[in-house]
């Protein structure tokens, strides 16, 4: 690790004058590329700033192509390109001064270098130029093989004529939604899930009946109440590392949906996105009742989001009726993303970008326990965010708008009650889209010590 204390402009933002001593550290010889500059906790101290300041300056650096950070290790120098200008910088978008832990995202494992590496092979596969063109409804047939190829990793054994690829899992849900649903009809549903499944069924004109769940998930009497009734024919369930509980349904209670299922015929959307973060995962459901499931995965959770690659293993006979809904609703995926994603999956790639992520939400995950000792906190092993019960003398709104008073965004329970009367006094806090372990640890420390302090506190009596 370098010994860099920088000399900062006084007439400019400190992450900007931070991020200008790079570059001119780099261009006098201070510094050389392959350097790994100071942790930020450190500089922050040496400097007399915030982390967030300096966590700042390095996005900058990276923008300027100045900088690569590889999680875990550190972040690196590396040699100015003209490509790489601070005038035209990709960025991420992210809010200034704010930290978004709303977003389920996976921790940025991808190093550059492999990046660069499979844009670089793509370029130079002659057939490259055909990337361009409108793809057939199924895509392309190698694209197809390399989600077979993913699909296996999770006990999914299907043929690459079966498999359907979309840009992403939401594109996939509103894709079998819209191919096997009809306005008006009902739809089970776990009282807490993903919140966008809200909007979603309300622009299908669907109906949502909520299971009941436990601590182990969802209840198989539950669904059995309502198939026996003839209430609904399809059900949406995540069955691994659920959002926002982290609960992983029995291989007992996968059993017994998959048998009520087949005994009442209804269909079963299986959304398993965070399936292999997981360590030992119990099987799926559609290897327990493949006649009548939807099974959704992606590698936004698993390998890098911006892919927008998700792969689905639906029923015999409904892979044609998938795809030409995809071409309707535009959920194809992007050509060149596809060819990228094949070439990580074929090559070992998203194998060591999952590894990464892994490891890394587990350190994560163990920095955001550290404060919630004494919580009713929901975070099991592989979950990329904590489910947190909050003191009754919390609202979960107030909460939230609170902890964004203070530069962090978090997700109130409310969010993912698919019923309105399903009361949650509870926040979703993602750990995983932090650009560092130091402000995960830092925004934990600060969300313990709002959870702890009752908001009437801050009140004044008034005669």
């Amino acid at each position: 690790m370098t010994n860099w204390t920088p000399t900062l402009s006084a007439d400019k933002p400190r992450y900007v004058a931070i991020a200008d001593a790079i570059a001119a550290d780099l261009t006098g010889g201070k510094l050389k590329a392959g350097d790994r500059l100071p942790p930020q906790r450190e500089l922050a101290w040496k400097l007399g700033v915030t982390i967030g300041t300096v966590t700042r300056a390095y996005q900058e650096a990276s923008k300027r192509g100045l900088l690569s950070g590889e999680v875990g290790r550190g972040s690196y120098l590396r040699d100015p390109r003209p490509n790489y200008a601070a005038a035209q910088s990709i960025g991420s978008g992210a809010e200034p001064g704010l930290l978004d832990m709303q977003m389920s995202a996976p921790p940025r494992v991808t190093q550059a270098a492999d990046f660069e590496a499979g844009l670089t092979d793509i370029m130079r596969d002659p057939g490259w130029i055909e990337l361009l063109d409108y793809p057939s409804a199924q895509g392309f047939a190698l694209h197809r093989a390399a989600a077979v190829k993913w699909l296996k990793k999770s006990g999914i054994d299907i043929s690459s004529d079966q498999v359907v690829l979309s840009s992403g899992a939401q594109s996939a849900l509103v894709s079998v939604l819209s191919t096997i649903t009809t306005p008006g009809e009902r739809f089970l549903i776990e009282p807490l899930t993903y919140p966008t499944m809200q909007p979603i069924c309300r622009q299908f004109g669907l109906q949502m009946r909520t299971l009941q769940n436990d601590a182990e998930g969802v209840t198989p009497d539950s669904l059995e109440h309502y198939a026996k009734r003839g209430e609904a024919r399809i059900v949406y369930i995540v069955p691994t590392l659920q959002n926002p509980t982290t609960v992983t349904l029995s291989t007992e209670r996968r059993e017994a949906i998959a048998d009520i299922a087949r005994h009442y015929d209804l269909t079963i959307i299986e959304d398993d996105v965070f399936r292999l973060l997981a360590d030992e995962a119990p099987p799926t459901i559609q290897s327990m009742a493949p006649e009548r499931t939807y099974h959704i995965t992606s590698l936004s959770k698993t390998t890098a989001p911006g892919l927008r690659m998700a792969f689905m293993a639906p029923p015999p006979g409904a892979t044609e009726a998938l795809n030409r809904q995809q071409m309707i609703i535009g959920g194809r995926p992007n050509a060149l993303s596809a060819e990228l994603a094949r070439r990580w999956i074929e090559t070992g790639v998203a194998d060591k970008a999952l590894g990464a992520i892994k490891k890394e939400l587990a350190v994560r995950r163990d920095i955001a326990l550290q404060y919630l000792g004494g919580l009713q906190v929901r975070c099991a092993p592989g979950s990329m965010f904590a489910w947190i019960t909050l003191p009754p003398y919390w609202r979960p709104s107030d909460f939230a708008a609170a902890a964004l008073s203070m530069g962090i965004k978090v997700t109130p329970g409310t969010a993912f009650a698919m019923d309105p009367s399903v009361q949650q006094n509870a926040i979703r806090v993602c750990f995983g889209p932090a650009p560092s372990r130091e402000m995960v640890g830092d925004a934990f420390e600060k969300l313990r010590a709002l959870i702890d302090k009752c908001p009437v506190e801050d009140c004044h009596t008034m005669a």
